[in-house]
């Protein structure tokens, strides 16, 4: 059998048998040391596989959720270069990307690293160029879900050798889910307007979109909006129940207010705008499902009363 394909096969495996323990009530934490022979291929996001022949030992991550996936796998003290904003608590690496996302590569080059994991959000070029330059492993990983987050976590747990962990990990994440969908069993969707700066909102294809749905927020931007700012006129036809803005967007319920085109919408006048921690919505991380509460409290907050 080929080796890409036995790795897929075990990858799902994972994730069934933690998927399982979810449902059943029971805690996600390892039965027993899982086997991790190497080579290891997994797929991730990227045009090609990841190959490692060995155990990765010095990592850069390029995006924040990367970064604390793999801490939270306990290989941070591996990592030898992350984000700037990220803090690892099991070391203290080099800054190897800006706060605006631009990638140091002559850093990431000096660090010799043997694997990079980034996401599709980052200059792939300048992925392409550390790895030509060190010729480390480069792992893609899919951020645009949560069962992206999920599949993600089996990939890099196989990667850095802790696959055990990666299985203990998502299981945690999905009795959470389980829990926060379960208070909203009962409750109807409502209507609600994503701002992420400048009225550029999202579409189901990305984390924030994905979460949303999950937490019962129908977008009346639609399932596929433009990559512009979305069209005011077209906002204040739609009228949201919830205005849900990040907190890296600078909006604000004043702001809103003292714009002549919004302060008629419903969710202004009704004070039902809420701000959300970009850091926990955005991040393909291991604290998804925190996120995902802090958007089901914004969208039905008398549900966890």
């Amino acid at each position: 059998m080929p080796i890409v394909r036995f790795r897929r096969l075990v990858s799902c495996a994972l994730l069934l048998v933690a998927l399982a323990g979810a449902g059943c009530g029971e805690r996600g934490e390892p039965l027993g040391t899982l086997a991790q022979p190497y080579p290891v291929t997994v797929q991730g996001a990227g045009a090609q596989p990841t190959v490692l022949k060995k155990q990765a030992q010095r990592i850069v991550a390029l995006d924040p959720g990367s970064t604390e996936l793999i801490s939270a796998l306990g290989a941070g003290d591996r990592l030898v270069g992350v984000p700037t904003g990220v803090r690892i608590p099991q070391s203290t690496p080099a800054k190897v990307v800006s706060l605006t996302g631009m990638i140091d590569v002559d850093r990431a080059i000096r660090l010799k690293p043997d694997l990079v994991v980034a996401t599709q959000t980052a200059d792939q070029l300048d992925v392409a160029r550390i790895q030509r330059a060190t010729d480390a492993a480069v792992y893609i990983q899919p951020a645009a879900s949560l069962l992206n987050i999920e599949q993600g976590a089996i990939d890099l747990g196989f990667l850095v050798g802790e696959a055990s962990e990666a299985r203990r990990l998502v299981g945690k994440i999905q009795q959470e889910v389980a829990t926060i969908q379960q208070k909203l069993a009962d409750v109807p969707p409502v209507s609600v307007f994503v701002d992420t700066g400048f009225f550029i909102t999202v579409s189901d294809r990305s984390l924030l979109g994905d979460l949303v749905k999950r937490a019962k927020g129908t977008s009346v931007a639609g399932s596929s909006p433009g990559p512009g700012p979305y069209p005011l006129a077209d906002l204040r036809e739609a009228d949201p129940q919830i205005f849900l803005a990040t907190s890296d967007s600078e909006t604000t319920l004043e702001s809103l207010r003292a714009n002549p085109v919004t302060s008629d919408l419903a969710a202004v006048r009704k004070k039902h705008v809420v701000v959300v921690p970009a850091n926990l919505v955005n991040r393909a991380g291991p604290r998804v499902a925190q996120g995902l509460e802090e958007i089901a409290r914004a969208l039905h907050p008398d549900a966890f009363q």
